[in-house]
């Protein structure tokens, strides 16, 4: 399956807003739009890409700030958890906040629950409730590839001291979702370098004597 990846390294915080398309049908998606959409839509049309989706891991300014405008560029639907609607009406105000002076409060088209499928093209999006960093925290995993949101990042984990987050949540996400994954699949946080599995599992500090266990149903 030829697949497109492209990274946009956006706004003061350094998020990290990815691109991912199907070479076959010309079809993709946008994950994480956390500023600068005029930069977002100029690399989607760049790579010739039809967008029927923007899709958030997580509902913070520095994920989802871009996502209205980018959405309407493209004529996309916008998919959030629902548990992160909370931090919507917010948007603008926490934007400013941290130097994000386009933010726009964005309309959610789909709910994104676990265990969703959503198709594009010739691949197929699989998400993963992994709340803990947030209560309606996601994974999206496409193939051989895991676009982890603030859940894990190369050598460290997100944070849980923001409003709804949950360090115990967080442990379980990581345990039932990361751990649990093959070595060879390839983590894409949301902030920083690409990393795998297996570095992380050997490496990370913050998941030294976590161990891997199934999942709960509904977990």
């Amino acid at each position: 399956m030829p697949m497109i990846i492209e990274k946009l390294v956006v706004s003061p915080l350094q998020e990290n807003c990815y691109i991912v398309g199907d070479d076959d049908s010309g079809l993709g998606i946008v994950i994480d739009p956390g500023d600068e959409a005029q930069r977002i839509v100029a690399k989607v049309q760049q790579l010739g890409l039809t967008i029927p989706a923007v899709i958030n891991t997580h509902g913070h300014v520095d994920h989802i700030a871009a996502a209205q405008e980018v959405k309407a560029a493209l004529g996309a639907n916008l998919y959030l958890h629902p548990a992160d609607r909370r931090y919507l009406p917010k948007i603008v105000e926490h934007g400013t906040m941290f130097g994000i002076f386009g933010a726009r409060e964005p309309e959610v088209d789909v709910d994104l629950n676990d265990g969703d499928l959503i198709p594009v093209g010739s691949f197929v999006v699989r998400v993963t409730h992994v709340p803990g960093h947030t209560p309606g925290g996601c994974l999206l995993r496409i193939g051989d590839d895991v676009f982890c949101g603030d859940l894990v990042f190369s050598g460290s984990i997100g944070r849980t001291d923001l409003p709804g987050g949950d360090y115990e949540k967080m442990v379980a996400s990581l345990e039932q979702s990361i751990l649990t994954l093959p070595d060879h699949i390839q983590l894409h946080p949301g902030h920083g370098a690409s990393t795998t599995v297996a570095v992380e599992r050997q490496f990370n500090p913050f998941l030294r004597g976590l161990r891997p266990r199934p999942r709960n149903n509904g977990s």
